[in-house]
């Protein structure tokens, strides 16, 4: 099986933090330190918010794993242990072994039969970028003129942290090949052919496939934002929501600025006229449920 190196890049650039957007003004007359701890304590309840959505993500995305026929598992585990009896020269214990893993995959392709690419093992990593996005656009910047001057190295120092992400890896097992792989192995260990039998396990273990899947932080953010926004809006703190919006809008141009999305995107495009068109109107009729509603279908959109 392929190996995932798990590693976890947290990057804080110079520039503001995006929490610093988030503060919103508060109503009526308060003391300096009145306003400040309550500019704080939003910022730290949207922060707050903003981990759990990213958190809830990443559970989702391991709970698909959920998902895998037990028997596979087991199947190839036994292919892993008859691999190292063969190798101890152990070719009884081998043999059963293989002949146990098999058994399992007749079971599962038995019960159903078109069982195709099955997980076997997921991976979540996350590399969470704490910018704004005129900092990120500064970063950006900076790169370009280094590759001007044909620094690339030292543009690539400053474009690598520049991922705000959830990475899923997934390793799929192909059961219309790999179960065959397995039968014929047994038939070479059986037949005496040691070495046979390890390259036929081997080349069953490199038809083993590899998923990648990049889930953009600032979209999660984005919604979560949004998500907030539609509470605040029953509470009628219009100066929290519009703030809410604005930080909802800077996330979904962090996006763009990093590469996930592009301006001309038509999903964008329909997002962000939604944001205006939801603000104006936190100002006026206030006819907004319906407006969340299809803003956050819009979201999940991209996500999914």
């Amino acid at each position: 099986m392929k190996k995932s190196y798990q590693f976890l890049i947290t990057s804080i650039l110079s520039g503001a933090l995006i929490a610093s957007s988030y503060a919103a003004e508060t109503p009526g007359k308060q003391t300096p330190a009145e306003k400040t701890a309550k500019t704080e304590k939003t910022t730290t309840d949207i922060d707050a918010q903003n981990k759990k959505a990213i958190r809830d993500k990443e559970k989702s995305q391991n709970d698909l794993l959920k998902e895998v026929n037990k028997g596979v598992a087991e199947g190839l585990k036994k292919v892993f242990e008859a691999t190292k009896l063969i190798e101890q020269d152990k070719k009884k214990e081998a043999v059963k072994a293989l002949q146990e893993a098999t058994g399992k995959f007749d079971i599962a392709l038995a019960a159903n039969p078109d069982l195709g690419l099955i997980p076997i093992n997921s991976q979540v990593v996350i590399k969470e970028l704490l910018i704004s996005n005129s900092a990120a656009k500064k970063e950006i910047a900076r790169a370009e003129k280094l590759l001007k001057e044909s620094k690339v190295q030292e543009a690539r120092a400053v474009l690598l942290p520049l991922r705000d992400e959830l990475v899923t890896t997934t390793t799929y097992l192909p059961m219309n090949t790999y179960p065959l792989s397995i039968k014929l192995a047994t038939k070479f260990l059986v037949d005496g052919k040691k070495n046979k039998a390890l390259d036929t396990l081997a080349i069953g273990l490199s038809t083993l496939v590899d998923e990648t899947q990049i889930i953009p932080l600032p979209i999660i953010r984005a919604e979560s934002m949004i998500n907030m926004a539609s509470h605040a809006d029953k509470e009628k703190d219009k100066k929290k929501i519009h703030a809410l919006l604005k930080a909802s809008e800077d996330q979904l141009e962090l996006a763009v600025t990093l590469g996930y999305s592009s301006k001309n995107q038509k999903i964008y495009k329909d997002i962000k006229n939604q944001i205006i068109a939801l603000e104006k109107e936190v100002d006026g009729a206030n006819k907004v449920e319906p407006l969340y509603k299809k803003l956050i279908e819009s979201i999940k959109s991209i996500l999914k």
